[in-house]
């Protein structure tokens, strides 16, 4: 058994009966979805816990909520099933003009429609055990087990001073479930305080700090901004979280069948990345009957990490690396050796059947293949994941740091001069050190999805993997390129066009400058020691760190831009230097690390020398030609990505302004 009823359900027609291209009305359905598994199953083993939830029937039960657009006449027979980011449907994938959203399936922007207009069905599922739910957010209701009073640790960091932190990885963002203490007089909980993501963890003593009541802890003094805090303590709440895999899962799988849709597509960003390379390295796509669920998956941001998807006091929102969420393999075949051995042991057939007609123009008419048990992957990172020390991973070799082969049915691909973030307004408010770009690299990820279909429906191979290579010399290390930035920013700020500020005089340094991180501040993934019963779900903490990891980024041009990946216009033709990298706003008796998530927008290292307008588009076009024809852009998309050009372009051309138009620091120099 697998998804057994729904309850609740409401259909309703979506955005006023709008017609979408050749696909028509939209209706929106939601529900709860109730859930039936086998926790004996073959495709059900490993879900820590799962055998103790059981019930008579010998059945574990949960339920998650369920969101489902789709089109009132049937459409093109293809799914696109989101894995939500900590709860939130967050906007239709792959929609141009629509901004990340905090709104219910009802009230979604959909912006140009993209999916819908192709005639896509598109669903969201829950996971997450413990999200806030409501109409803007989709949760899980896990069942729990009583185990006893196990360890677990709360890792935190705030942006400002606070007196106390909730028992979860809440923030001023969001509110999670929290993990009761055991005892708010616990003598053996513990808590630490660094000053960098990979700093020595210092005691914090026990008479400095106390549980304010079962889930909330305080400081004397308070938390202070800017350190890392970990807090290391008992609680008896264990949510079997695993579930959430079986969800979505299950979820698609019925919509599948019961919605006569022969592909399916998973795309996932960030966490949601995250939450699909642990999912195909549990192997969890075939069901409980066997059948195929995803053809394709597309995980987008994720680097090289899963996360707290399936073991005891799992936090499913926590991004720290220190635990689960950084556990190899991290490369696309260990990721794929599961699945791979999956198929090979079960059978596993496709649920669909052999001509989808999916992708109306992506796949056409052309005769589709059966899916594969082993689904076809795309993984895109930003250069961020890169700076922060795991994006090569997925390439290279994770002790030597040499280039690895591809593996036939994946893609990688590092998205140039990008940072997580993206087009993200928000970024402008954040404690980086440098000024921010909204660079939006939707256009490319359109592109991929087109090309991820027609590899999975028609069995055309996409574009080959673009990343940093040293046998081409792309590759470079963090040092060698801060170290390039540090002997070229004097000479290259004296000459640049552009200020790093929005108005020079915002600038005490009016020669411009930026800043770059301390060296041994750099985030660092290591090896680690989570105990013995790491590998059935029961980890140790704290855990036991070895050596780092080889962190490879893109090496840079002679101008401060990267010479690996795929880049848009506006990069490939700069008027600035995009980075992966922005180090936090300095602060007083504080080492300076990168500020998570962000990139910076900098002068060229050197003399720009700036073409007439007109010859500057010209050359952008080029550029947005090539992409076309190597399939990373499609052509309906090429006049949004020069207007971007253009747009810096102007804003680099007025003295005293950033290219990006946001405000800048107290520049280093």
């Amino acid at each position: 058994m697998a998804l057994v009823g729904l309850r609740d359900e409401s259909v309703s027609a979506f955005a006023d009966g709008r017609e979408w291209g050749t696909a028509g009305a939209y209706e929106a359905v939601s529900a709860v979805a109730g859930f039936a598994v086998d926790p004996g199953a073959a495709a059900n083993r490993g879900i820590v816990d799962l055998e103790r939830v059981a019930g008579a029937d010998g059945l574990a039960r949960f339920e998650a909520d369920l969101r489902v657009l789709r089109p009132r006449a049937g459409g093109n027979g293809g799914l696109v099933f989101v894995v939500p980011n900590r709860g939130l449907l967050g906007g239709i994938p792959f929609s141009a003009g629509a901004p990340i959203q905090l709104a219910d399936l009802d009230t979604l922007d959909a912006g140009d429609g993209f999916l819908l207009a192709r005639g896509w069905t598109v669903a969201w599922c829950g996971w997450q055990w413990d999200v806030a739910r409501g109409e803007a957010s989709v949760g899980l209701t896990a069942p729990t087990v009583d185990v006893g009073p196990g360890w677990l640790r709360i890792e935190f960091r705030p942006d400002t001073d606070q007196p106390d932190h909730p028992l979860s990885d809440s923030s001023p963002f969001f509110a999670f479930t929290d993990f009761p203490t055991v005892g708010v007089d616990d003598p053996d909980a513990f808590l630490t305080e660094r000053l960098t993501p990979d700093g020595a963890p210092r005691p914090v003593p026990r008479d400095r700090w106390r549980f304010v009541d079962a889930t909330t802890v305080a400081l004397d003094g308070g938390f202070r901004a800017f350190h890392w805090y970990t807090l290391t303590y008992r609680t008896s709440l264990c949510p079997v979280v695993g579930t959430g895999l079986l969800a979505v899962r299950d979820a698609a799988s019925w919509l599948r069948r019961t919605g006569d849709l022969t592909h399916a597509f998973a795309f996932g960003v960030s966490q949601s990345g995250r939450f699909l390379r642990q999912f195909l390295y549990e192997g969890r796509n075939v069901d409980e009957a066997g059948a195929v669920v995803f053809g394709g998956v597309f995980a987008h941001i994720a680097g090289a990490r899963r996360g707290e998807f399936n073991h005891r006091y799992a936090q499913p929102s926590l991004t720290h690396p220190l635990g689960f969420t950084n556990l190899p393999p991290y490369d696309t075949a260990g990721l794929l050796a599961p699945p791979r051995a999956a198929a090979a042991s079960s059978g596993a057939v496709s649920s669909g059947a052999a001509n989808s007609g999916a992708a109306n123009n992506e796949a056409g008419d052309h005769e589709a293949e059966v899916p594969s048990a082993v689904p076809k992957l795309f993984l895109t990172n930003s250069s961020w994941e890169y700076w922060r020390g795991d994006g090569a991973l997925v390439h290279i070799h994770p002790e030597t740091g040499e280039d690895l082969p591809d593996d036939p049915d994946a893609r990688v691909y590092l998205l140039r001069g990008t940072d997580h973030f993206g087009a993200l307004t928000l970024k402008e408010f954040m404690p980086g050190a440098n000024p921010t770009h909204a660079h939006d690299v939707g256009p490319i990820l359109r592109a991929l999805f087109v090309a991820l279909v027609e590899w999975v429906c028609m069995g055309d191979d996409p574009p080959p993997s673009k990343v940093p290579r040293w046998k081409d010399g792309t590759a470079s290390t963090r040092e060698a390129v801060l170290k390039q930035f540090a002997t070229t920013i004097d000479a290259a700020a004296t000459t640049a066009a552009v200020a790093i500020a929005t108005d020079a005089t915002d600038a005490t340094d009016a020669t411009g400058g930026a800043w770059l991180p301390d060296l041994d501040a750099l985030n660092v993934t290591r090896d680690m020691d989570l105990g013995p019963g790491a590998e059935t779900g029961t980890g140790r903490w704290p855990p036991v760190f070895g050596a780092a990891k080889p962190a490879v980024v893109a090496a840079v041009d002679a101008d401060g831009n990267e010479t690996a990946g795929v880049a848009l216009p506006v990069v490939a033709v700069p008027v600035a230097a995009y980075t992966g990298w922005n180090p936090r706003r300095p602060v007083a008796g504080l080492p300076n690390p990168l500020y998570e998530f962000l990139g910076s927008m900098l002068p060229l290292l050197t003399d720009p020398g700036f073409p007439a307008r007109d010859a500057y588009e010209s050359a952008v076009r080029a550029a947005a030609a090539g992409l076309v024809e190597s399939r990373f852009l499609i052509a309906e998309d090429v006049e949004s990505t020069v207007r971007e050009a253009l747009t810096v372009y102007d804003r680099a051309a007025v003295p005293g302004r950033s290219p990006g138009g946001q405000p800048g620091a107290t520049p280093a120099g």
